[in-house]
């Protein structure tokens, strides 16, 4: 899958797919998020293997719709993209949620 990382998050999301023994592939496709004409962040495209799984009920937040889910090995933690492939964040539910 792809999945799509602002510049400034992809040493600390690198080492947490290094840590879990995922394999992943930085591209050199890059793009520039524009806000009002201004460059704010630069995206660079990854290509990971993890495999999707349903959003569990308790990271769903009220006003992020079409999230998508995906397990990291350890089962502790979760990285989440909107529909596109858009990285949205690092869940890391408590321990114990699965019960």
């Amino acid at each position: 899958m792809k999945i799509y990382l602002p510049k400034e998050l992809l040493k600390e999301i690198s080492d947490l797919l290094n840590a879990e023994g995922v394999r992943f592939e930085v591209t050199d496709e890059t793009s520039s998020l524009v806000v009002e004409g201004k460059d704010i962040a630069e995206i660079v495209e990854v290509e990971v293997n993890l495999l999707e799984t349903e959003v569990p009920v308790l990271l769903e937040a009220g006003f992020e719709t079409g999230l998508r889910a995906f397990r990291l090995p350890s089962g502790t933690a979760f990285l989440l993209t909107d529909a596109a492939g858009n990285f949205v964040r690092l869940a890391r539910p408590p321990r114990g949620w699965e019960r």
